[in-house]
């Protein structure tokens, strides 16, 4: 069973009070919002839409709810696979059972940044999940928690169990938001999904009784530059705008050293955030590394 430890408080500080202040009104007005779409009042002045198709009055509807099953990776009843080892890009073993779209859920970008580490997705990244993604992150639709949070405890549990580490402690870091994605959102919601998602794991596991690692949450890294938003960039450019951009926070660095890392971030494209991430880590004497990750684009090979 894998045991759920609670993170430290070491959240990351923002330049000025201002800043700080800005910061804790958007959150607030992001938590706002998530309450008003809970409430039966919401219709009034809020109306409801699902995340992925804006059909109107529900927040995910039956329809995106079935086209989401689709796009598993490994489909329910499949369980997971051994990670891979020399090589990331691998076909599915016999007795996988993979979505239509092929693919992982160990994938790799091809051509594969140096220092990627091995990867776990859940799924392909297609609608209606890449609404939901970018709905749940950048529009504030918290509400999509439910939608999501089964799809990265899937991921980690998979990450974790292929990746065979004994008990001990392994820390579940997500990968970075720039400061002014955080100013802008208002939170961090990839740090609030991964402690729902070790939460959730903290019960039984899948059968067999496997063991595994106590989880804690690590949101360790940083930005040590600005960075470009990558979702306009190519492959090359993306490389390059992460290029040395993250390390570890000092104040995390005894807690990194010697542990175990699941990075952990929203959607593998390239590679180069997870590639980027890994190498801070190891940096500062990570044990090892494996990603999970909720999707992987069709350029990623499983």
């Amino acid at each position: 069973m894998v045991r759920h430890a609670i993170r430290n408080g070491n959240g990351s500080r923002d330049d000025d009070g201002s800043t700080r202040a800005n910061g804790s009104r958007r959150a607030g007005c992001t938590g706002l919002l998530s309450r008003l779409r809970a409430s039966d009042l919401a219709d009034l002045v809020l109306p409801r839409e699902c995340g992925g198709c804006l059909r109107a009055g529900v927040d995910w509807c039956p329809r995106c709810a079935r086209a989401l099953r689709r796009l598993a990776f490994v489909l329910p009843g499949a369980g997971s696979v051994a990670a891979p080892t020399a090589d990331l890009a691998r076909t599915p073993g016999r007795g996988e059972r993979t979505a239509p779209g092929g693919g992982g859920p160990w994938v790799v970008p091809h051509p594969a940044p140096e220092g990627m580490p091995p990867v776990y997705a859940w799924g392909i990244y297609a609608d209606p999940l890449r609404a939901a993604v970018s709905a749940w992150k950048d529009a504030g639709r918290r509400d999509l928690v439910p939608v999501l949070l089964p799809l990265l405890r899937e991921a980690l549990d998979g990450a974790l169990w292929g990746a065979g580490w004994p008990e001990g402690v392994a820390l579940v870091v997500p990968a970075p938001s720039s400061r002014r994605a955080v100013r802008q959102r208002g939170d961090t919601p990839m740090v609030g999904l991964c402690e729902a998602a070790v939460t959730a794991l903290g019960g039984p596991r899948r059968p067999g009784g496997r063991g595994g690692p106590v989880l804690r949450v690590a949101p360790a890294l940083r930005h040590v530059r600005r960075v470009e938003d990558q979702s306009g960039l190519g492959t090359a450019e993306r490389r390059g705008n992460l290029a040395r951009a993250l390390e570890v926070d000092p104040r995390w660095g005894e807690v990194v050293r010697g542990r175990r890392c699941v990075l952990v971030d929203d959607v593998v494209t390239t590679g180069a955030t997870l590639a980027e991430a890994a190498r801070a880590l190891r940096s500062a004497g990570a044990l090892g590394v494996v990603g999970a990750a909720m999707a992987a684009t069709q350029r990623t090979r499983g």
